[in-house]
């Protein structure tokens, strides 16, 4: 009579653990390749290279692969924001609406995506409000979205100074509705800001935002303020 051999188990848990491995590896190289020309499209743009328009188009379509692809790494999710942030950049909604609307929508979902990847990226939530407020303007979304970037990068300098941009742009509704993350916002750039990037992003205040400011700049007192009455070198 002969005794069948046995397979230990922890052989069987080394195999399929070694499968699992191998599976996850190739997924991960397959994503790698497949974003790499997106990114380097991604870094001309970010670096303020010239970038041909269908080429824009081109790649900020294939976007859609990443997420029907699931792929959540931040190298893989990140070039593709920009892409779809600069096809939306290049429509003129007064020249051709369907393509304007059409970019628009592909960028609220990408970002909704790259936000499900990465919930804790301010900048993502701050270009998602942004979107968001030239689709259509809603208030206590965009104000819940505007809030979320300003708890998660209270006295990140660029990022407050990019978040005033689109403060000067929001609606009386939308600057209402946030108007405590904006106070945190104007207060942050008013005493730790840059005085001279200060000064730049300042030079032109919106009707809307103009109280809003105002009070800010009383209430910081001429101790933080007095410093913006000095010349910046050009």
């Amino acid at each position: 009579m002969f005794r069948s051999p046995s397979v230990s188990v922890a052989r069987i848990v080394f195999v399929v653990a070694t499968a699992t491995f191998a599976v996850l590896a190739g997924r991960e190289l397959y994503a790698s390749i497949k974003v790499a020309s997106i990114s380097i499209v991604a870094e001309r743009i970010e670096r303020g290279d010239t970038v041909a328009d269908d080429v824009t188009a081109r790649y900020a379509s294939r976007t859609i692969d990443m997420i029907e692809g699931h792929y959540c790494r931040s190298d893989v999710v990140a070039p593709g924001v920009t892409l779809v942030l600069a096809e939306l950049d290049r429509q003129n909604v007064n020249l051709d609406y369907d393509a304007w609307a059409t970019a628009a929508s592909s960028a609220r979902s990408y970002l909704r995506y790259a936000l499900s990847c990465m919930p804790t990226n301010s900048n993502f939530w701050l270009r998602l409000a942004a979107v968001q407020s030239v689709i259509a303007e809603e208030p206590q979304s965009i104000a819940g979205m505007m809030k979320r970037s300003v708890a998660l990068a209270p006295y990140d300098e660029s990022m407050i100074l990019t978040r005033f941009y689109f403060w000067n742009d929001f609606t009386d509704a939308t600057l209402s509705a946030a108007k405590r993350a904006l106070d945190s916002d104007l207060t942050a750039m008013l005493k730790l800001g840059d005085r001279c990037r200060v000064n730049a992003a300042i030079k032109e205040i919106s009707p809307q935002l103009r109280p809003t400011f105002d009070s800010a700049w009383e209430s910081v007192g001429t101790g933080a303020t007095a410093r913006f009455q000095q010349r910046c070198s050009k």
